[in-house]
């Protein structure tokens, strides 16, 4: 999404990612990947005791390795609050592109 985060923030939108994990973990993963939290460029929610992931369906779905996880997933909220866009992963890399996701956003900005 980073590579999108401009024409994202350009739609009058906000990319918030959630991670089920502690912060240690998700530092953990980021420096694994070459990076730091400092790196993202927009809000990182973090979340080990799965409010967000449960309310949104998407906690501890999937199996990974020897654990339970949560499905990654991919939602767009309107303003108002309501859900116009979701998609729940079926495998762990079945996520929509950067360019399907501001599709979307378009089509929200045209209503």
């Amino acid at each position: 999404m980073r590579e999108k985060l401009e024409t994202i923030q350009g739609a009058n939108t906000e990319l918030l990612a959630v991670d089920p994990h502690e912060t240690w973990a998700a530092k953990s993963l980021l420096k694994d990947t070459g990076l730091s939290t400092d790196d993202l460029q927009f809000p990182l929610l973090m979340d080990p005791a799965q409010t967000v992931s449960a309310t949104y369906g998407v906690a501890f779905q999937m199996r990974i390795h020897v654990e339970a996880s949560n499905r990654p997933a991919t939602f767009i909220i309107d303003k108002s609050g309501v859900l116009r866009y979701a998609r729940r992963a079926k495998t762990f890399s079945d996520r929509p592109t950067p360019a399907q996701v501001v599709r979307e956003l378009t089509k929200l900005d045209g209503k």
